[in-house]
């Protein structure tokens, strides 16, 4: 998938080049990013020591979770190329942010501890006036915020109309800020970059002999990201693909 994708990016951007130039471009966007839920996979990096009431975990005991996340927006800004035989080149430049909804289904080696007293993650006493390991990461708390870069490549039909629909495809790299605080608990805050993809479909209305209106729908993905996590010693591999609905213009230069 990611080598047919950079192919079809490398090769919208490359095949304009011979051609006669039509015009540059900036643009600014802005939009609704929707955040597909998050299976987290990882395990522990060292040993948690037994207590007189929980038992040790040793280290690469698997652990995971799911991230539900609300819907974020997304910004954008983009200067690109666009040529008379309908292709168009592009370097867009984004920003995104999903705040957590909530947590759930937290397994330590392949049991889920949800219906647990969370002193087994403190080590502290069991107590019954406690909250369950469930309680606690249903208050989600925290967010993934996404920023980088991506090169897309793009062909606009019906060239030189008032209304120009279009599909493209872009590759890049995204840095994913993880900020994972259930119930005000710092669990894990780090940011990290990652291989991203995209796939985009949207329309082009002129509105001035300068300026165009688009409206686009992009769906990108993304490689999981290893986070390591400040409540235990683990890691987690996160991973969320998005889904953005924007508006944007673009302003010939």
């Amino acid at each position: 998938m990611k080598k047919f994708l950079l192919a079809t990016a490398v090769t919208a951007i490359a095949i304009p080049a011979t051609a006669h130039a039509n015009e540059a471009y900036v643009g600014v966007s802005g939009g609704v990013q929707f955040s597909g839920d998050s299976k987290n996979t990882g395990e522990f990096t060292g040993d948690v020591p037994a207590t007189p009431d929980w038992g040790a975990i040793p280290s690469g005991t698997s652990l995971a979770w799911e991230t539900d996340f609300n819907t974020g927006y997304n910004l954008g800004f983009q200067f690109g190329y666009k040529f008379d035989n309908g292709f168009r080149s592009e370097v867009d430049v984004f920003y995104g942010r999903n705040n957590v909804d909530s947590h759930a289904n937290l397994a330590a080696g392949g049991a889920i501890i949800d219906s647990v007293d969370v002193a087994v993650l403190t080590r502290g006493a069991p107590d019954p006036a406690n909250p369950t390991v469930g309680e606690v990461i249903a208050d989600g708390q925290g967010s993934m915020k996404t920023m980088g870069v991506m090169l897309n490549g793009f062909y606009d039909f019906n060239v030189g109309g008032g209304f120009e629909p279009y599909v493209g495809a872009g590759v890049g790299l995204n840095g994913v800020a993880v900020k994972f605080q259930p119930s005000g608990v710092p669990v894990a805050d780090k940011t990290k970059t990652s291989f991203a993809w995209q796939v985009m479909a949207g329309g082009t209305f002129e509105l001035s002999e300068g300026t165009d209106l688009y409206g686009q729908v992009a769906y990108r993905g993304m490689d999981r990201v290893k986070v390591p996590l400040t409540l235990l010693p683990a890691d987690l591999g996160v991973k969320s693909n998005q889904t953005i609905a924007s508006l944007g213009l673009r302003f010939k230069i």
